[in-house]
């Protein structure tokens, strides 16, 4: 064999041999790309509250005044102390206060009017006239609020000449103040007080043995000028059940009724009397 046929034979052999290559390389090349079909994903909808009732800017009856909300992608529980689940949880109406945002503390603003419902709606009762904003918050099962934050607040007019409901003037009793002290002993247990009247005499040293039976529920006591908490008198640390602790402050000096309650569950409440 010539050593021109070599050569030509060894050209026909690389040749072969590139395009058997070229189409092994495009047949990996197009496999490759051909993307695996991925079904599409609905994220979950998100929660969201609106104040339908009163409306923004409304002028409103002094009164009795009922806020109503509508409530999608949520489920209302009752707050038992059950962990947090996604989705569900309760809403906190509030009255003249600011809405708490603090993710890692229970929504308890720290002035002003706030309740805890599972109901699509709430009467605030006895509303004098004048300006209120008026909020409703949706929170997690421990009373944090979700993130983001959820939420809608009007403000209104409360107006009409509305006669207050007489109350009896009570002229204090000369004291000597500072003296004085009280004992209280105040158990929370089944989400509720064993008793709705605390009586102490005026200006005197407190000291409230506060016992919370429920387990895995937090509760405090706290006092205030009244049920719209407008003042507040003394407000004591959240313990989680069960546990003890001991709370002193000192009686407003100025006999009266004044309002107890639990910040956490203000259903729990009562009169906290000042003689």
């Amino acid at each position: 064999m010539t050593r021109l046929e070599r050569l030509l034979i060894l050209t026909l052999v690389i040749g072969c041999v590139a395009l058997f290559s070229g189409a092994v390389a495009q047949e990996g090349y197009g496999s490759s790309t051909t993307a695996t079909p991925t079904a599409n994903v609905t994220p979950a909808a998100e929660a969201n509250v609106t104040i339908t009732s009163p409306e923004e800017g409304a002028s409103v009856a002094a009164g009795n005044v009922t806020v109503a909300v509508n409530l999608t992608n949520f489920t209302l529980v009752e707050p038992t102390g059950q962990p947090n689940a996604p989705g569900e949880g309760h809403l906190h109406y509030y009255l003249d206060a600011v809405v708490p945002t603090n993710a890692s503390a229970p929504a308890i603003p720290e002035t002003g009017g706030y309740v805890i419902s599972t109901n699509t709606s709430y009467t605030w009762e006895n509303v004098t006239a004048g300006a209120h904003n008026l909020s409703v918050q949706v929170v997690n099962n421990d009373h944090t609020p979700i993130i983001p934050l959820v939420f809608d607040t009007v403000n209104v007019t409360i107006g009409g000449n509305v006669t207050p409901t007489p109350t009896m003037n009570v002229t204090p009793t000369p004291t000597t103040t500072g003296n004085a002290t009280a004992m209280v002993n105040l158990t929370a247990e089944n989400i509720a007080f064993d008793t709705d009247t605390i009586t102490v005499p005026a200006g005197a040293n407190v000291t409230v043995n506060f016992n919370n039976k429920d387990s895995g529920i937090p509760h405090n006591f706290a006092v205030y000028d009244s049920s719209f908490r407008s003042e507040r008198i003394f407000v004591g640390e959240i313990i989680t059940g069960p546990a003890t602790i001991n709370y002193t402050f000192t009686a407003p000096s100025e006999p009266g009724t004044y309002y107890f309650q639990c910040d956490v569950h203000p259903s729990m409440n009562g009169d906290f009397i000042v003689e």
